[in-house]
């Protein structure tokens, strides 16, 4: 049996690891000559800035179009990426390697940015290959300019420090001067999305822009929904009040498994690696009892259990949709049903305790290696507990994704 499930396994994972799914969604490009073209996009759901996208319409092969091809592109009425000239400011931003100078690192350059805001002020975002973020600012007819978030280092005589300059605030407030709204305010907004948002959208209602002005949605909380099936190994040890019970209670190798459903909550978080999980599952465990010199054969009793914890996300490969997590989770299991009412069985009670786990998604298919450790009393000795350690091996399957 257990030959069986693992050669499952690996057809499942097999299959899945090797079929190439690719995430089309309806869009469309504006090339050149200024037309808009509508088909379907490959949606990779970038971290940092493409430098081209898939392309195709209905019943025509797939094309690449990189920066010298199209103006723009719309995935889903959601997502807007726009080709700029821009000056990137490259200076170092994490502190163990700051430099020792006022002076910012530029660099010209042609890239595809995520426009966040569309009116009068145009607000744009960029993640570049050292994971810095950007955001562009463009008013009007004038030229496009980074919000200057700068970081160096200086040397005193009392020793080195570093100096942190909201360069972005000076440039915003004179940005918003003809903007009755901001009149007389100090501009000490953070450099983050969620903070020069609603600054920017304020400004440009006051002038009575009547588009959408949020081209890009912000990142809301999104649940992903699986089914889950797992199988594994556990043990009991009982803490004994009396010598004699140390060869009678303990137990190990005895057989679990487990089907059930989840739900993992995604935190918005700007590097979308934080959720919460949540599982309820219907576990059977196989018991094995020994009693002084008598032995109860085995049965099987059952447990409605709920896990909820934290996962994060150690290693994550968006385009390949390849994500390596780790998470720890409270558990709860309820006992369903008690098998025996005989004096001597002696079977496990409701339980709580911890679960930690190690996983891998690909694509759909998630594998997670978990250990669970549970105090539990043990009937109808009421005075005698012990503790139930568990490891399984899951196996579980996306659902799909909340909008």
């Amino acid at each position: 049996m257990k030959k069986l499930l693992f050669a499952l396994f690996i057809t499942v994972l097999s299959h899945y690891s090797s079929k190439a799914q690719k995430e089309f969604m309806a869009g469309y490009i504006v090339n050149n000559a200024g037309d808009t073209i509508r088909g379907k996009i490959d949606n990779k759901k970038w971290i940092q800035a493409p430098s081209q996208i898939k392309f195709k319409q209905e019943n025509q092969n797939v094309i690449k179009y990189g920066l010298s091809d199209i103006q723009s592109f719309v995935i889903n009425n959601e997502v807007t990426y726009v080709r700029k000239k821009i000056s990137l400011d490259i200076t170092p931003h994490m502190s163990a390697k700051l430099l020792h100078s006022y002076d910012r690192v530029l660099v010209d350059t042609t890239v595809f940015l995520k426009q966040l805001i569309k009116g009068r002020l145009n607000l744009y975002y960029l993640k570049d290959g050292n994971t810095k973020g950007h955001f562009f600012i463009e008013k009007l007819n004038e030229p496009i300019q980074e919000l200057i978030d700068h970081r160096f280092l200086r040397k005193t005589e009392s020793g080195t420090f570093e100096v942190h300059l909201d360069t972005y605030n000076k440039q915003l407030y004179d940005l918003c001067e003809d903007c009755s709204n901001y009149t007389g305010q100090v501009f000490k907004y953070l450099y983050r999305e969620t903070a020069l948002t609603p600054l920017i959208i304020k400004y440009n209602a006051f002038f009575g822009d009547n588009k959408p002005v949020e081209v890009s949605k912000k990142e809301k909380f999104k649940s992903t929904f699986f089914i889950i099936a797992a199988v594994g190994t556990y043990g009991f040890v009982v803490d004994k009040n009396l010598s004699y019970y140390v060869e009678n209670y303990d137990k190990s190798g005895l057989k679990s498994a487990s089907v059930g459903g989840g739900v993992l909550l995604d935190l918005p978080s700007k590097r979308r690696r934080f959720g919460v999980k949540i599982d309820l599952l219907y576990s059977f465990y196989e018991e094995d009892v020994k009693l002084y010199s008598t032995y109860v054969a085995p049965t099987n009793t059952s447990y409605l259990g709920l896990c909820i914890g934290p996962q994060y996300s150690i290693y994550k490969n968006a385009p390949k949709k390849l994500d390596v997590y780790l998470n720890a989770s409270l558990m709860l299991e309820k006992r369903l049903a008690q098998k025996s009412t005989d004096f001597i069985y002696q079977s496990l009670s409701d339980a709580a305790g911890y679960k930690l786990g190690v996983g891998t998604k690909i694509n759909r298919m998630n594998v997670e290696l978990a250990y669970s450790k549970t105090d539990a009393g043990f009937r109808p000795f009421v005075y005698i507990t012990g503790n139930i350690q568990k490891v399984s091996l899951a196996l579980s399957y996306s659902l799909g994704k909340s909008k």
